[in-house]
């Protein structure tokens, strides 16, 4: 019971448990989570359209802990109607929000396990885990006295020592929480992202609570969401460099997206997720990467950029582990709960 309800306790959740049999050993699971898909020969499969003939010794497994990435794309609650561009109420359970004590809001988070939050690591720069607290479970931050609404403070802040302020490398930091959070429906983590696959042309959604475009002055107090694609790193590099200087490189923990008029991260969503959905169940949601920087907000052919997660995962991985096994177990122990 130990390890199942410590942080990052080895369960990692395939998805390929809930696929039906196609031969000896064999199983259907989802395109993208296979390394070698089998091509079944003499009677036909039972893999869905989306799915593949897997061997087990070739499925790709995603994320942990439990029920990682599973999204509410109808919204939860009997909440307001929604305006284009914004998230349906508790869509993304995984968003968190960065309050300063008075509630101003400065930018936002993901979370990665029960009690780890990851977020830029230009956001952490001079903060002191008494500077800030951490909500989850909400959607409108003036409304944060909904029941759906939990904070936490955050207990050590983890930044990554090689993030550059001017090249945007190794943007990254992790927060751990005093308190775990209870997991239910409206508080969940995301999927690390599937291993060896790419995401060039994939769309993916930001959410946060950045501003509209750069006109608006204010936040938004609703969770947006934008749907934008992921472009090739060369291409992004070279869009780049005729917009801001011909010397620009793009370092290789770093990728883009966007680059489409009027669909872009904008000042305030620094710290946001940028999440794939995974190839044949459109619901259930891998972390990509997490907002970083841009050039003004929706310019055509100047996509965003972004700190790459798959570059970063074994860094996140050692201090997990770190965090894990020190002999004073920063882990606290709870009960999960899911409704």
């Amino acid at each position: 019971m130990f390890r199942r309800v410590i942080i990052f306790s080895c369960v990692l959740w395939g998805l390929a448990e809930a696929g039906a049999h196609c031969g000896f050993q064999m199983e259907c699971v989802p395109q993208g989570l296979c390394k070698s898909p089998e091509n079944v020969q003499g009677f036909q499969s039972p893999c869905q359209r989306h799915e593949s003939c897997c061997h087990s010794s070739q499925i790709l497994t995603v994320g942990a802990p439990l029920n990682c990435g599973m999204s509410n794309p109808n919204g939860l609650g009997n909440g307001p109607l929604v305006d284009v561009n914004q998230a349906m109420p508790h869509e993304f359970p995984w968003v968190v929000a960065l309050m300063q004590p008075d509630t101003s809001f400065f930018g936002a988070g993901t979370l990665v396990t029960e009690n780890v939050v990851i977020t830029a690591g230009h956001l952490m720069q001079d903060k002191k885990v008494t500077d800030f607290l951490i909500v989850a479970g909400a959607w409108d931050l003036n409304q944060l006295y909904q029941s759906t609404v939990a904070t936490r403070s955050p207990a050590r802040i983890i930044s990554h020592p090689g993030f550059d302020n001017q090249t945007g490398a190794n943007n990254i930091a992790l927060i751990i929480l005093d308190l775990s959070f209870n997991l239910k429906p409206t508080i969940g983590t995301i999927c690390w992202p599937t291993p060896g696959v790419s995401f060039d042309r994939e769309r993916c959604v930001v959410a946060g609570w950045g501003r509209q475009n750069t006109l608006v002055q204010q936040y938004s107090s609703r969770q947006k969401k934008i749907e934008l694609p992921i472009v090739n790193s060369a291409w992004c590099e070279d869009q780049l460099r005729r917009t801001l200087d011909m010397s620009y490189k793009l370092d290789s923990t770093l990728l883009c997206a966007g680059g489409e008029r009027s669909r872009d991260a904008c000042d305030g969503d620094g710290g946001s997720p940028l999440m794939c959905p995974i190839l044949g169940h459109p619901g259930i949601y891998q972390f990509v990467g997490i907002v970083s920087s841009g050039v003004s907000c929706g310019m055509e052919n100047v996509p965003g950029v972004y700190t790459d997660i798959a570059k970063m995962k074994s860094w996140i991985d050692d201090h997990l582990s770190d965090e894990l096994n020190k002999p004073y177990k920063s882990f606290p122990v709870y009960n999960i709960d899911f409704d």
